[in-house]
Formats: C-alpha cells, structure tokens, sequence
C-alpha cells in the first residue's frame, strides 16, 4: 500500500486517501504504529504523521477515540 492522492468516501466525510482508511481499520486493530508500517509498506513516521493528521480532523484526543468517532462517521 501506498500514499495515494484519490480520497475515499462521500463529500459529508472529511478527504480521506486510502492509506488514511487503512491505518485507521489497523489502529482499530490495536496495531502498534510499528505494526502498522509494516502492514502498510510505510515508515514508522509516515505511520504516526497520518495518524496525528487523522486525529486533528476527526476532533479525536486519543487512539481509542479516533477509532470511536471514525466509526461513527462511516470511515471504518
């Protein structure tokens, strides 16, 4: 997998690329950001960027919520 710039979902969802959408489905997992990387072919910093990114846009304060309010959204 890599960064792509196509987004994912409708327009009532934040712009979300396909690498967005898979570490969100592995941080609800409970995958490590290590994990993650080597799941998604991506560095350990791209990794914890995405998922600081992710949190921003969501309004989320932790993991945990992220993975909540995505879910809520339709994301995962």
């Amino acid at each position: 997998m890599t960064e792509q710039s196509e987004t994912v979902g409708d327009s009532s969802h934040p712009p979300l690329s396909r690498l967005d959408v898979d570490i969100l489905r592995l941080v609800a997992q409970g995958c490590s950001f290590s994990e993650i990387g080597t799941r998604a072919h991506v560095s350990q910093s791209i990794v914890n960027r995405q998922v600081r990114r992710l949190m921003t846009l969501l309004g989320a304060r932790d993991r945990t919520d992220l993975v909540v309010k995505a879910e809520e959204q339709g994301l995962i």
